[in-house]
């Protein structure tokens, strides 16, 4: 196997695994959550989060698993299967590229790992507080430690890096979508379309929901939320 393929292989496999992880609940939704006023976002774009993000996770073991079976069928043309792969999976475009550890190849599976290694970091800071949907627990604690010592809302942070990582990395040169001839068809185009569009205003609707929690904490712990805020940013450590 070449080079490339055994750096690349780990790489995107990593990506897809960990992109599973930060996108599957640590607990259970709370049974009995303080009441709070649910805004536009939370009706619309997070109402059936689960779902979503179940769908979300089999594009991305989708795409991660076309370009490991490309990357495997090419550096191994003896395998039995390697033929079938390459004419189904990239029939036209140039397999030698996918995987190539170019740049934005690099860049975009890196923010990914990063990201989803965010996550996961931030459910085990919080144990279980840490919910999909946004409550204040019973004997609920205002946690300001680990990476909420430097952010206020660093698992959103993670999503920000893993929706900028799949961005980069499948808006490559090395990419699968970009060589699989997926653009070249009306249905390819329209669910790259959908996709990318979900990615965005997935990010505008994590920054919203980050300003509602801000202000149900506020509520909550009063002046401990104040001081915590005035040393700490929303989602980017010294910018924002």
């Amino acid at each position: 196997m070449a080079t490339s393929g055994i750096i690349s292989i780990p790489l995107i496999f990593s990506a897809a695994a960990l992109h599973h992880k930060a996108f599957t609940k640590p607990n259970r939704a709370p049974t009995t959550p303080r009441n709070y006023e649910a805004g536009f976002v939370e009706k619309t774009l997070f109402r059936h989060i689960t779902v979503v993000a179940i769908v979300q996770k089999a594009v991305v073991w989708i795409i991660g698993g076309a370009e490991i079976a490309i990357i495997l069928a090419r550096d191994m043309p003896s395998w039995k299967y390697s033929r079938r792969i390459l004419e189904n999976l990239i029939p036209y475009g140039d397999c030698r590229k996918v995987g190539e550890l170019g740049p934005q190849f690099l860049l975009g599976t890196g923010l990914v790992i990063a990201g989803a290694v965010l996550r996961w970091f931030c459910y085990r800071t919080l144990g279980k507080m840490f919910t999909y949907e946004i409550s204040v627990q019973k004997d609920h604690k205002l946690i300001t430690s680990g990476p909420y010592s430097i952010v206020r809302h660093p698992s959103y942070s993670g999503i920000l890096l893993i929706i900028g990582g799949v961005f980069i990395w499948q808006s490559g040169p090395a990419s699968w979508t970009r060589l699989g001839e997926i653009l070249d068809h009306w249905e390819g185009k329209a669910l790259v379309a959908v996709f990318a569009a979900w990615l965005g205003i997935g990010g505008i609707g994590v920054v919203q929901r980050a300003y509602t929690e801000d202000m149900l904490l506020r509520n909550e712990f009063g002046g401990q939320w104040t001081e915590w805020a005035s040393r700490t940013n929303l989602l980017i450590p010294w910018v924002y």
